[in-house]
């Protein structure tokens, strides 16, 4: 019995977890242990000594991301080009950074005084509401990195679980929220005793009753009739791609990919499909392309990069044709575009290679106009960030995002980011295209469910039917801030009562 309370069996049982909770995501997709992973964290928390919960809360952010986002290490040593070690060292260190999250959690919620627990309060109002108020901290300090919230867990490929009900409400944010405050209310009904436990099943009951009614409400409806769309996926090695003998090939494996596909309203290629500026392929290759589409009344959008000004390049999409649409991608990945603190550590250019100089930020959501849609645009990880995606809203009636996610190779990188996109969809109530250079290209509905996907790692173009829809979820309209002004007033007045009740006892 003695080892099971031990420093190491808690500590270890905490980094277990951590890592069990990976499971819950794509592609694994074992969401109940979105409920269960968190309740093994809460109980150890409970039970174990209050001096303690620091450290269990980041041994089980190191299980979580040390697993999680493992993938760091490919795109940063097999692309990047980076030395093991340097490769190595960078991962680690971004892991540790990020388990100081769930330490922190564990600061917030320990009472001051060991021999008091509060139970109820703790698991009902300080764990819940700080969790996600982490989570919201982690998604825009130091550019943000929102990856792996937990609300994620409950979209499934052809749906969401009865939690995922009120992302068009709060976003994946609020779904966060549910399933820790669900996890907190069902510990309370198996540890709690007298009224806390009926009080416990009471609001199971009624948190249930309010998923089943928003798992009902429709926040957008279909706009104007059906388009065809085919997205074209490439499927060019990362390797080869800025190869000068691949540049031949690539152009006419996309420019026969497309020839095929013709008779679509809308064709769809993945980020920096071709590789080199738009002003080198505008004249030889996409002005010929967009006459032969004119024949047919089709029009094709394609990621670009774009040269401006004094030669700065931007990551874009754009809608090709006489009179051509860019939407220059506004958050760019460190490390990947740009190079964080090169002009204060230039030997930073020798361990970390990016194809091109440090890219340009765009700075306002531009709508393109394709196919009769007006189209919100996001590049990359851009779709990870809900906020900036609901700029588009009202506007917009799709939604279409290009990446090249062979960047993460065969990892399980492009699964959590197809994820990422059916939450978008879900939240702004739209379509979206997802075209990409190697996978996941897909298809998703304005319910967040993928209706059709390629294959990975394949040569292909996936087709299908979109409607364009109109409508403004709660979430587009007043975005995060709503929930998250609500959850740090209750982090703050559980912890202050908390303590008020500490020193009355």
């Amino acid at each position: 019995m003695r080892f099971f309370q031990s420093r190491f069996f808690v500590h270890a049982a905490a980094l277990l977890a951590g890592a069990a909770l990976v499971l819950a995501f794509a592609p694994f997709f074992l969401w109940p242990l979105a409920m269960l992973a968190p309740a093994a964290l809460m109980l150890l928390w409970l039970k174990a000594p209050s001096r303690w919960a620091v450290s269990i809360g980041y041994c089980f952010g190191l299980g979580f991301f040390g697993f999680g986002v493992s993938w760091v290490f490919h795109s940063i040593y097999e692309f990047g080009q980076a030395p093991f070690a340097f490769a190595a060292l960078l991962t680690l260190i971004f892991v540790l950074i990020f388990a100081l999250y769930p330490a922190l959690l564990g600061w917030l919620q320990r009472p001051a005084d060991p021999t008091q627990q509060h139970m109820g309060w703790r698991l009902l109002v300080v764990m819940p509401a700080a969790w996600v108020c982490l989570e919201w901290l982690r998604g825009w300090l130091f550019t943000g990195f929102p990856w792996l919230q937990l609300g994620y867990s409950q979209l499934l490929a052809d749906g969401g679980t009865i939690f995922a009900a009120v992302a068009p409400a709060t976003g994946v944010l609020g779904i966060s929220y549910i399933v820790m405050l669900s996890v907190g209310l069902m510990l309370l009904l198996l540890l709690g005793r007298g009224w806390p436990r009926w009080g416990a099943l009471a609001g199971i009951v009624t948190l249930a009753a309010g998923l089943y009614g928003l798992g009902h409400q429709h926040w957008s409806k279909p706009v104007g009739d059906p388009i065809t769309v085919a997205l074209v996926q490439g499927n060019i090695a990362q390797e080869n791609k800025w190869e000068p003998d691949w540049l031949i090939p690539t152009v006419e494996r996309y420019s026969r990919l497309t020839d095929a596909h013709m008779d679509a309203d809308l064709i769809v290629w993945p980020e920096v499909a071709l590789p080199g500026t738009y002003q080198l392929f505008r004249d030889f290759v996409l002005n010929p392309i967009q006459r032969e589409l004119e024949k047919y009344g089709a029009e094709l959008l394609t990621g670009v990069l774009y040269e401006g000004d004094a030669g700065r390049i931007y990551n874009s999409l754009v809608r090709i044709g006489d009179d051509p649409e860019f939407y220059f991608k506004r958050h760019l990945v460190p490390f990947g575009e740009v190079i964080p603190f090169r002009e204060w550590m230039p030997w930073l250019n020798k361990l970390v290679l990016v194809a091109v100089d440090d890219l340009q930020p765009g700075t306002e959501p531009v709508l393109l106009h394709a196919a009769g849609q007006v189209i919100g645009s996001s590049i990359c990880y851009e779709d990870a960030f809900g906020e900036e995606m609901a700029d588009f809203l009202p506007q917009a009636t799709m939604l279409v995002n290009v990446s090249n996610d062979a960047w993460f190779g065969p990892t399980i990188a492009p699964e959590q980011h197809l994820q990422i996109a059916q939450m978008r969809a879900l939240e702004l109530g739209r379509p979206l295209l997802r075209a990409t250079n190697t996978g996941v290209t897909a298809i998703i509905d304005a319910q967040g469910r993928v209706t059709a996907r390629a294959p990975v790692f394949e040569t292909t173009v996936l087709t299908g039917e979109i409607s364009g829809r109109r409508g403004y979820t709660p979430f587009a309209r007043w975005r995060n801030l709503p929930l998250i002004a609500l959850l740090a007033i209750l982090v703050i007045a559980g912890a202050t009562i908390i303590k008020r009740k500490e020193k009355s006892q």
